[in-house]
């Protein structure tokens, strides 16, 4: 006589297997949480030198105008629109995915000058002249701000530089600034010490002087 086999323990099978998912799930969570971090951060220092690499495509592009068209311009639309073009696109900040760029902007004009204190046709002190001397007018400083190209208002040329709208901090350091706003990209920026590594100073720029050689000792 053959006896039969007993029945399989299937409620202990399925309970064994809903551990393991539940252990599976639990691996997974905690890999991903100590993942994510590691990829904002890439992610985050991608877009950081994407802004360094646009910031000075504008910059490029103002000082080819100025040199081009002998005055900066009125605003970042003029240098794509008018031809010979000075910038190739109009690029969006990649910090704010917006087309809303910080316009550094810088009233045109220079200082007058006075008459001479000595020599021909000096004036004694105390203004003796016929005419009284001329007061100086101060030389314009840069103002930071204003209207993007696409917000549809007044231009607030002349324009000599940008920068992001965004206050957050940064990852790296970029002219001595941890923060996105104060990264100011002007012709400056293409030959100063702010030049990131990989990035070579645009057409014009002497280079760098080469080191004085080493006098021999023998």
């Amino acid at each position: 006589m053959v006896m039969a086999a007993p029945p399989c323990p299937r409620s202990s099978t399925r309970g064994y297997t809903l551990v393991f998912l539940l252990v599976g799930m639990t691996v997974m969570a905690v890999l991903i949480a100590a993942v994510l971090p590691l990829a904002s951060a890439e992610a985050q220092r991608d877009k950081e030198q994407e802004l360094i690499f646009r910031g000075l495509q504008y910059a490029e592009g103002i000082r080819n105008f100025k040199r081009r068209y002998a005055r900066y311009p009125n605003s970042l639309k003029e240098m794509f629109e008018i031809r010979p073009r000075t910038l190739r696109k109009l690029w969006k900040d990649p910090i704010t995915n917006s087309n809303d760029w910080g316009l550094i902007t810088s009233t045109a004009g220079a200082p007058a000058l006075g008459p001479p204190v000595s020599g021909p046709g000096a004036v004694p002190p105390g203004g003796t002249g016929l005419t009284p001397p001329p007061t100086p007018t101060p030389a314009p400083t840069p103002v930071f701000g204003g209207s993007s190209f696409m917000s549809g208002g007044a231009p607030m040329g002349p324009i000599t530089g940008v920068y992001s709208k965004s206050k957050k901090k940064s990852f790296q350091i970029y002219q001595d600034h941890d923060v996105y706003a104060d990264w100011h990209f002007t012709e400056a920026s293409l030959i100063g010490p702010g030049l990131p590594a990989g990035v070579a100073p645009g057409p014009g720029v002497p280079p760098a002087p080469a080191p004085a050689p080493v006098p021999s000792t023998q």
